[in-house]
């Protein structure tokens, strides 16, 4: 359940006028198996992105998700509920997942499994051979990244890597390719809307509807770094709603750390290792009960969680 949605223009109950009435919500949604929501096949990335704390701030090792680690994951969410399976897994987190030389067959494994394989993908770094290759392993979901169709302010939001004519190029190329194999993966083309490109709406949508493109315009979020806020306008919670993530979902980084949040880019809300236990035992363990507990208290937590609920709380 997507509880900011949920409470937004909703006058809410009394009982969700504290951080315990909140809590005692999360945990009646939360399930015994986890919803694996991010998986990252690497942390590595070319590009240098204004809204991304990763080029100037992530400070753990760099490296790429071993293919026996990543079939590990998949084949444990495998034997999941039909709820939880349904779920889309996103296959990325802080890099981007097509520098990983076995990306194609991570999308083709898990596809065999039959779960919802969701792709993020930077443009410039499609080509014919990896747009065939995906959609013929058909993933549930690919979400073309572009923010911009202007070249100057694409790069300047991307990275001097972002190259506006090759990002249009390869995302039309991407669109022809799924219409004539009749792909049944849901193409998106996304914007994240920021004060930089937010005049740029209308016409991004115009265009890429006219290809034959579903748009989608996220609303942008600082990760939890107060000095990216600035950027955008940042959904606030309600009062008294501590961070819902840990009783909705878990990450898994590169080398098999599993981490509460999906802004957690330097893995300092690590629960465990998907390589000394599983993941539902690790969802249901005493690292993320403590770490529950804390949140639902207010009380213990981390600098990390600490400025980034000073960021999305009123």
């Amino acid at each position: 359940m997507d509880f900011l949605k949920w409470a937004k223009n909703r006058k809410l109950p009394k009982a969700l006028q504290s951080r315990r009435g909140w809590t005692q919500l999360f945990e009646h949604y939360r399930t015994e198996e986890p919803h694996i929501h991010q998986i990252e096949p690497t942390n590595q990335c070319p590009y240098t992105c204004i809204m991304c704390p990763r080029h100037e701030q992530m400070t753990r090792t760099k490296g790429y998700m071993d293919m026996s680690l990543f079939k590990k994951i998949i084949d444990e969410v495998s034997t999941y509920s039909a709820k939880i399976r349904d779920k889309e897994i996103e296959l990325f987190h802080f890099g981007e997942s097509l520098c990983h030389s076995k990306f194609a067959e991570m999308v083709q494994y898990t596809s065999s499994t039959h779960l919802k394989a969701t792709l993020s993908l930077n443009p410039v770094d499609l080509n014919a051979n990896i747009i065939e290759r995906l959609l013929q392993h058909a993933p549930y979901k690919i979400i073309v990244s572009l923010d911009s169709m202007d070249g100057l302010k694409y790069t300047m939001i991307r990275g001097r890597h972002a190259k506006i004519d090759k990002a249009i190029h390869n995302t039309e190329r991407l669109l022809q390719r799924h219409q004539q194999l009749g792909s049944q993966s849901i193409i998106i083309i996304r914007m994240i809307v920021m004060h930089v490109n937010r005049d740029e709406i209308d016409h991004f949508r115009r265009f890429w509807e006219e290809k034959g493109g579903i748009v989608e315009f996220r609303d942008f979020f600082p990760w939890s770094n107060p000095e990216l806020k600035d950027l955008g306008t940042v959904e606030k919670y309600p009062n008294y709603m501590p961070c819902p993530f840990p009783w909705q979902y878990l990450v898994i980084q590169w080398n098999g750390d599993v981490v509460a949040c999906c802004r957690d880019y330097n893995g300092t809300l690590k629960m465990g290792n998907v390589m000394d236990d599983t993941l539902k035992d690790i969802w249901n363990g005493e690292a993320y009960t403590i770490f529950r507990e804390k949140m639902a208290s207010g009380e213990g937590l981390s600098h990390f969680c600490k400025e980034c609920l000073s960021i999305y709380s009123q």
